[in-house]
């Protein structure tokens, strides 16, 4: 029988496996989820596409490392901080698309002109530093700064995920960035026409099936998986 943390280090390791794959993440980003214990569960300081299950760390609520070789992300103090505010979150996934950091630079936030981007439809917003979050203070201004959302941009630098489990924040790490480009595909062709709140809350409902995410995981797992 597979123990629950060894299930959920294997989807760690496939979700980051399918970021990479997909293009939105390179030898940077970071993905954790939450543990029983204010424990945490993260991707080391490496390329998160390369991580192994044996690479894989355990973190307390502060960051510091309580089991693992190798070491915390110089940007954990996003993650904890984030937690600590946000009780709902149990998996983060922080990453610096380029897309997502053209359009932070245009102080926009993600406009919802495809059905990818209706999660978004409460706001993106944006935090208006490109300094890398490495201490306390400065994690704690972005989860402020993400309020009750499910993702913040980060000016110059990328964005940051949420969610309540692991299929869902590949879901919502993917649609983010394809929303990204398509509102930067439509820019030059002139004002776009974005859905309404209505419609926005009416397609959020459908996506409250406990199979949701199935059929679109199942494309993207065997996109990697031979």
């Amino acid at each position: 029988m597979i123990e629950p943390l060894d299930a959920l280090k294997d989807k760690m390791v496939m979700v980051a496996k399918i970021l990479q794959h997909q293009g939105v993440i390179d030898g940077y980003g970071h993905i954790t989820a939450r543990l029983s214990n204010n424990r945490i569960l993260s991707t080391p300081h490496m390329p998160p596409g390369k991580v192994a299950v044996r690479d894989l760390i355990i973190l307390d609520a502060d960051g510091k490392k309580l089991e693992g070789f190798g070491e915390p992300n110089g940007e954990t103090a996003m993650h904890t901080s984030i937690y600590k505010a946000r009780p709902d979150v149990q998996c983060i996934l922080h990453y610096h698309a380029d897309e997502l950091v053209a359009v932070a630079a245009t102080g926009q936030e993600i406009k919802v002109i495809s059905n990818c981007g209706v999660q978004f439809h409460r706001g993106t917003p944006i935090y208006d530093s490109p300094v890398l979050i490495r201490n306390e203070q400065l994690g704690d201004k972005v989860a402020q700064t993400l309020g009750d959302k499910v993702a913040v941009l980060l000016r110059g630098h990328g964005g940051t995920v949420v969610a309540t489990n692991l299929d869902q924040l590949l879901r919502l790490g993917l649609d983010l960035v394809r929303s990204a480009k398509l509102q930067i595909m439509a820019a030059p062709l002139g004002p776009v026409k974005v859905h309404s709140k209505e419609e926005c809350e009416a397609m959020t409902r459908i996506e409250t099936r406990p199979d949701v995410h199935r059929r679109f995981i199942d494309y993207y797992v065997s996109e990697v998986v031979d």
